[in-house]
This record gives structure tokens, sequence and C-alpha cells, in this order.
């Protein structure tokens, strides 16, 4: 085991995620023989249960003042500032950078604090939850943020990518070498998910027993595709859909676009079928709730909520992007999809509401077999060992 180290975890924001949660899963585990500092950024939002968790760990946190998740020249530059001196400061001999932005401002204050030789010797890996170049962007801004990878990976001892299908973009679009990445999929505890009863997590969240529920939970970014499963659920009330009748559709979800969504789901005279519900950080408790899961999303690293459903034995729809196609066979364990598409989505409500019980029990056996938390904490571990030599 990686014992009497020095670790730092660096995180762009609390805000509960994927990246979040990997990063606490990481720190619990190599927390009971080493040193665990987390740095955070986005302080003016900060995400209760991730630093009580912290807490009750006794990690040390960090808050990263000027960090945060859109890029500001000002606050970037001096986030790098504060980072060189937490680094002269502290003397880690791992620092662990999870996101795009801490990725980068991470990187390059590590490659200062490299350059005076007195220091000690400091690997520096990053997780890759997710290139933000794979999201639909302009061709100007697509260029900026493969230069910003560029940049990072130069510096970077190891890069860990959630998915074959970002490592593959990755060495297409000619991020980095490819003896330097390595795929490791996200895992889960299955013994720690004790979901509701379908009874209970109805009632908890306020829905009616006698109607029937597609539900997705997932942040209100645009990256997480919510405007085309409104535009499909408005082709369904073209229609005059029996679906309609049937089932509600429940979003599980805050952020940034919730305005946006919520304006569409008015002008579209959908309020009759669309129900948005505040998340509370542990909304996969409330998963039997559903009698379908959906992910509209246009990028995705490997999500959580993917696993979370397939355990909590839902069936589910998904868009095939990032690594959801390494976790769901389309017709076999999962409906997929094409993404940015509504008319796909149409069809794929229409082709899952037929086809429920063959999915659940092949995926619910593909989770247990193959995304286990264990394996995904002693892959990352033996990394950690051979560059820690």
């Amino acid at each position: 085991m990686i014992k009497d180290k020095k670790i730092l975890y660096i995180i762009t924001q609390t805000k509960w995620g994927g990246a979040q949660k990997y990063v606490l899963e990481l720190t619990k585990y190599f927390n009971k023989h080493n040193e665990i500092h987390i740095a955070f950024g986005e302080t003016k939002n900060q995400n209760k249960k991730f630093l009580n968790t912290c807490k009750k760990l006794n990690i040390k946190t960090i808050p990263l003042q000027y960090l945060v998740r859109d890029i500001d020249i000002g606050k970037d530059y001096l986030t790098i500032l504060y980072l060189i001196k937490l680094l002269n400061k502290e003397h880690y001999n791992l620092i662990h950078l999870n996101s795009s932005k801490a990725g980068l401002l991470g990187s390059l204050a590590s490659k200062i604090y490299r350059m005076n030789p007195t220091n000690i010797k400091m690997i520096i890996i990053y997780t890759a939850h997710g290139f933000v170049f794979n999201e639909p962007l302009s061709k100007f801004k697509k260029k900026i943020y493969k230069i910003s990878e560029k940049i990072s990976t130069g510096i970077q001892d190891v890069i860990i990518t959630v998915s074959n299908y970002d490592k593959k973009s990755a060495l297409k679009n000619k991020i980095c070498s490819k003896h330097k990445m390595f795929t490791i999929h996200n895992g889960i505890n299955i013994n720690k998910y004790k979901f509701l009863n379908k009874e209970q997590a109805l009632k908890k969240l306020n829905l009616n027993n006698t109607k029937k529920y597609f539900g997705t939970i997932a942040s209100f970014y645009n990256t997480k595709g919510h405007k085309y499963l409104i535009k499909a659920i408005k082709l369904l009330k073209n229609e005059k859909s029996n679906i309609l009748d049937n089932y509600k559709f429940i979003f599980i979800g805050e952020g940034p676009e919730k305005k946006n969504i919520k304006n569409l789901i008015e002008k579209n005279n959908l309020n009759k079928y669309i129900k948005i519900i505040y998340p509370q950080n542990n909304d996969w408790i409330y998963l039997k709730a559903f009698d379908y899961f959906i992910l509209p999303s246009i990028k995705e690293g490997l999500p959580y909520t993917i696993l979370e459903a397939g355990l909590a034995k839902i069936p589910i729809l998904a868009t095939e992007v990032g690594g959801i196609s390494e976790i769901l066979e389309d017709k076999k364990t999962g409906i997929l999809i094409k993404p940015a598409d509504p008319i796909s989505l149409l069809n794929g409500i229409k082709k899952i509401s037929k086809n429920k019980e063959n999915l659940i029990e092949k995926n619910y056996t593909n989770i247990l077999n193959n995304f286990s938390l264990k394996n995904t904490l002693e892959k990352t571990e033996n990394i950690y060992k051979k560059i820690l030599k």
C-alpha cells in the first residue's frame, strides 16, 4: 500500500457531481495511511456535504479564493501564485488534479515549483472527467481548450481518463503521448447503496403514486442536454401520445441553466408533464421512484448516475457520448441514442417503454461484475506506486 505520503487533490468546485464523488472516494481510501489535503475553488458556492465529509475524515481542506470555473485571467493568475506558495510551504509528494481548469492552473504552479532544485520531488497526476474540447463548441473555443490541455499534459506525469473514449479522443487530437495515458473506469461500492423502495421514494419526492415516471438526475448545464429532452417531450405532446397520459418527467438538478430550462418548459406549455426537483446531493436514493432513467447529455466522462441507475434496477435510456457505451450495450443492457437529437430521444422513449424487463437484470449483472469501486481504487493505487518509486 501507499504509505507515509503527502498528497494534494485539487478540484475546481465542491458542487456535487461525478468529479467530487471521485475525489472523495480516493481520499477516503488513501487517507488511512497518508496525509491528504483537498484544495477547492468556487468558494462562494461551497457544498456542505462535500466539506462535512472531509471534516469527518479529518482531511484538511484549502479554499482557493480566486479559482473559478470560467476563464478569468486575473483570478487565474492569482490562483497560480497562491498554489506556488502552497506547494512551497507543504512540499507534497503527489498532486492529483481534477477538471480542466484545476488541471491547467495546478500544472503551471507545479512546473514553477519544480524549477527549484532544492524542493522535494513531486509527482503530478491529472484525471480527465471528460475533455471540454469534446463539447459542441466553436472552432476557436475548441482550439483554445486543446492548446490548454496540451500545455497541461506536457507538464503532468500521468493522465487518467475515466473512459476509453476520452483516451482515444486525446490521442486523436495529439493532446499527449500514449505512454502517459491510462484508462480507469469509475466504480461504485455496491454495499453502500441503500435505495428507498418505490413507495418511500415517491412519497419523499412528493410524487403521485398512481403515475409512472421518466427521471433524470443531472446538473443544469448545457452539456447535460435537458433542452433536447424538453423538445422530445414537446414532440410527444404534438403527437398526442398516450405516453403523456401515463407518464410524467422528473428533472432533479440545479445549475446555471435552470432559468433557461424553466423558460423553455413554460414556452412550450409543458408544465403539466415536467417537474423540477431541487437536488439533495444523495439523490440516487430516490431512483426507484422512476420507471425509467434518462440521461440526454451531449458530453460525459463515465457518469456515476448510469452506474447507480443500473444498480437500482432501473432501465436506462442514454445518449451515446463519452464512456456511456462502455457501460451500456444498446438493446442488451440499455437503449443508446444519438446526442443533441430530439427525434432520437422521442424514438428512444417509445422503444424503452416497450422493452423494460430484458434490460434490467443484464445491466445489473454488468454493473456488479465490471464497475466496482475496489477495482478503481486498486488500479489508481498501482499507478501511484509505479510513479512514486
